[in-house]
């Protein structure tokens, strides 16, 4: 039976929350509010299976990627269901480490599995990143007292009464890092639009900015999930030095405030930039989501 596609909508949201509550291993990509916000740039589709508890996914633009579906993963019956909505090949892209190892268990030889290390999701102890505590984060932690001795700033949780404001800030960020020519940033932002134009229907957001003098300087866009924190969207202005520390901190702190049983943060992917690489891993990560490019031949 081939699956029946059709495209992810807000009204979605609920049974896709279920869905993610069964699976074994929540790697950020397969997040409503990522995969929702990004649809309307890449497509992405679900095809609910009423005999099964897996809600199956893919990104139709600019070309078809199947991606790992989610719910309840221990089952013994995967050959049966890759080749009935597939057929004797198959390829999937981001499948996460959890779902690779049943795979291999179940497929053997049959598959052939590439590291997407890019796509690492990087997995922090979110004490240590809110209290930045300790030698092995002194610079981190001088950079942010800068900041503060800088400048008078407050924090506010973002809510529908200050998301217009993200959203203008949002614009100027693009303007002032060139979104229109950096492959990706002009889709995040169209993400992250819809998911501010949407803030109170998408379960489980948290977020936080920083602003100075009035004007926000930073700001982040999280989600709750279970005992962790998921970092979607990080932005913040060159103009004040050490935006993107305090912001991180910031955001965390807040977040222990009101969920003291947080233990993870996951700040997502590097997408193999080597900037990116460095300061993620700068941070002393504690594990990783990591991810895998996938064939299977039957």
């Amino acid at each position: 039976m081939q699956p029946e596609f059709r495209d992810i909508d807000i009204r979605d949201v609920s049974a896709f929350i279920e869905h993610w509550s069964f699976t074994d291993q929540h790697a950020s990509d397969y997040s409503f509010p990522i995969l929702w916000g990004w649809a309307f740039d890449y497509g992405y589709q679900v095809f609910e299976e009423k005999t099964t508890d897996l809600l199956w996914i893919r990104q139709t633009k600019p070309s078809r990627y199947d991606l790992a579906p989610i719910g309840g993963w221990h089952r013994g019956d995967w050959r049966q269901l890759i080749e009935d909505h597939y057929g004797k090949s198959a390829e999937f892209w981001l499948v996460p480490e959890k779902l690779t190892d049943i795979w291999r268990y179940q497929f053997g030889d049959a598959l052939e599995i590439e590291e997407d290390r890019g796509n690492w999701e990087y997995l922090y102890d979110i004490q240590n990143l809110a209290s930045l505590s300790g030698n092995k984060y002194m610079k981190k932690r001088n950079r942010v007292n800068q900041f503060r001795r800088a400048y008078n700033y407050v924090y506010e949780t973002i809510s529908k009464d200050n998301a217009a404001d993200v959203m203008d800030f949002q614009q100027s960020w693009c303007q002032a890092n060139h979104c229109g020519s950096t492959p990706g940033l002009v889709q995040e932002s169209h993400g992250i639009q819809r998911i501010l134009q949407n803030w109170d229907m998408i379960p489980h957001l948290r977020g936080g900015l920083l602003r100075v003098d009035g004007n926000i300087a930073a700001y982040t866009i999280g989600e709750l999930s279970g005992d962790t924190v998921l970092v979607h969207f990080e932005k913040a202005s060159l103009e004040y030095g050490a935006g993107y520390q305090v912001i991180n901190k910031e955001f965390l702190s807040h977040m222990l405030e009101e969920n003291p049983d947080l233990v993870m943060a996951n700040r997502e992917e590097d997408m193999n930039d080597p900037g990116l690489r460095e300061a993620k891993m700068s941070y002393l990560p504690k594990g990783f989501i990591k991810k895998y490019h996938i064939k299977v031949s039957l």
